[in-house]
């Protein structure tokens, strides 16, 4: 199989995983020999904005992907926000350290050329994907995080099925909030 890029990356809250951010990976992984999800805020779990802890989102994205035959080529860590590194740096960082036996990404995958700015000196590429279609022209994490938090069950169509039982024990069930 021949690959565009050998190896890229994509940087995801993942508050909740949803259908959008499966999206970016998909383009991803049909572009790339090797491709990294990084989970960022790996830190902060129980806040409004971060109300899910690291191994519960990443469980997310394996549910999704453990089915695919890409799943060998997708590596899934997580990025610890910095008020004193910048995000560029910090992310290039954990890369490098994790991924040792891995060549640099040589592109980034966001929603919007926006996120890449901040890349834009160290990655050679980007791949802009947006999250949104026509039948979901407004998701975003915030809005399907408000949805599960006002018992709107329409959160349920921006998630996959795999998720729905993990995403209502963390919310309802084990969430602190």
């Amino acid at each position: 199989m021949t690959f565009k890029y050998q190896h890229g990356f994509c940087i995801i809250r993942c508050q909740p995983f949803h259908i959008g951010h499966d999206r970016l990976i998909k383009k991803m992984m049909e572009q790339c020999a090797w491709g990294t999800v990084l989970i960022g805020s790996a830190q902060e779990s129980g806040t409004e904005k971060n109300p899910l802890p690291y191994f519960v989102r990443k469980k997310m994205v394996q549910n999704v992907w453990r089915k695919s035959e890409a799943y060998d080529r997708l590596w899934i860590a997580g990025v610890k926000d910095s008020i004193t590194i910048p995000w560029n740096k910090l992310v290039l960082d954990t890369l490098q350290k994790e991924q040792a036996d891995k060549p640099m990404p040589e592109v980034m995958y966001v929603g919007n050329e926006s996120e890449y700015s901040l890349f834009a000196d160290d990655v050679p590429h980007v791949e802009v994907c947006s999250r949104t279609t026509q039948d979901f022209p407004f998701l975003s994490g915030n809005m399907v995080r408000d949805m599960i938090m006002l018992h709107d069950e329409r959160w349920k169509s921006l998630v996959h099925p795999e998720n729905i039982d993990l995403i209502i024990k963390s919310f309802y069930e084990d969430a602190p909030l």
